[in-house]
């Protein structure tokens, strides 16, 4: 199938790209097409493909199995035993900023028109789904007790208000978790005014872990890749607790220092967990496009927010080359025939 595309997000594995800290070309080529988070709408449907048409919008996976292992051949691709996989903007592949590309059916998943403002945010809440997912799971292992229903709603911090932790407290939220964000930024930024309309609480931890107060969590999410800070974060875990890890770290940060036998005892002592979640397969961008109409359903409105700016495709070089202070998510408008600046205005 060809696909025209309209538009692609930006995130810190892009920039990480740009400034070669990251990515590898497909085999043959000294170059790398960026961008992964995506939108686009189909221009051409092979023959034998059914479930398509032209003008349909749509919505791409990133990473393709390496059809050795286990996990890969059950579409499983984001549990690769082998490592062997690729990922469209990332490793091996081209990605999706450019005028179109050709992908086989499976790996698309159509976009109701409604969601068009909104559905380049797919392959973030994909990653989110997926991290949130494997928690649960593990919180699961507690199993129900009959007769002996929670004495209060589960509750949920996120670290980081990126499109990752903010898309994580939006899903915690519709989940029924009490949810706590924090970051680095007073209450004045588009995250925490977000947070605020969906009945989060947002906390400026710039002091530290100490500004939420004594509180402890059944589930974290991390979403900062701030090494001193997930070790904290262990000592915030409620009893049965689990710490799922999303952020990815510098692996030439320097070493720091950490009370292991404290950290490991307590772990033991109260059943606590960490996990690492990364990537997604097709079941999460379900989960993702069900929960983007939960979010609109909810909160009218409030997902097109975290897109902070929607920047032209000849601005690429500055938008790759910036972190700019208070946004959220990026986007790319690559396509000039289907602008987005009446639905979300640059701030």
């Amino acid at each position: 199938m060809r696909i025209g595309v309209i538009e692609c997000g930006v995130c810190g594995t892009d920039h990480d790209i740009a400034a070669g800290k990251y990515g590898k070309p497909p085999a043959g080529s000294d170059f790398l097409i960026l961008g992964h988070e995506n939108l686009g709408t189909v221009r051409e449907v092979g023959p034998g493909v059914d479930g398509f048409a032209p003008g349909d919008l749509v919505v791409a996976t990133v990473r393709r199995g390496c059809g050795l292992c286990r996990f890969c051949a059950a579409n499983r691709s984001d549990c690769c035993e082998t490592g062997l996989y690729t990922e469209r903007g990332i490793i091996g592949a081209h990605g999706y900023i450019a005028e179109e590309y050709v992908e086989r059916p499976e790996y698309l998943l159509h976009v109701p028109p409604a969601l068009r403002p909104i559905a380049v945010l797919m392959e973030p809440l994909s990653v989110v789904e997926k991290a949130i997912e494997t928690g649960q799971k593990v919180l699961d292992r507690r199993e129900p007790t009959p007769g002996f229903p929670p004495q209060r709603p589960p509750t949920a911090l996120v670290t980081g208000t990126g499109a990752i932790g903010m898309l994580a407290s939006l899903v915690l939220s519709v989940r029924g978790y009490e949810v706590t964000a924090i970051d680095r930024h007073g209450d004045a930024t588009l995250a925490a005014r977000v947070l605020r309309r969906i009945g989060a609480t947002h906390v400026d931890s710039s002091s530290g872990i100490d500004a939420i107060g004594t509180a402890h969590y059944d589930l974290i999410v991390e979403a900062s890749g701030a090494i001193t800070l997930d070790f904290q974060l262990v000592s915030r875990l409620a009893p049965n607790g689990v710490l799922v890890l999303t952020g990815i770290p510098d692996a030439s940060a320097p070493p720091i220092s950490v009370a292991g036998g404290a950290l490991l005892r307590g772990m033991v002592l109260a059943n606590q967990a960490i996990v690492g979640s990364v990537n997604a397969n097709r079941t999460h961008f379900e989960l993702g496009l069900n929960d983007l109409l939960r979010f609109e359903e909810r909160w009218p409105g409030v997902t097109a927010e975290l897109i902070s700016q929607r920047r032209p495709l000849n601005e690429a070089p500055q938008v790759l080359g910036e972190h700019v202070g208070g946004a959220v998510k990026i986007v790319l408008t690559v396509s000039t025939l289907t602008p987005f600046s009446d639905l979300s205005p640059r701030r």
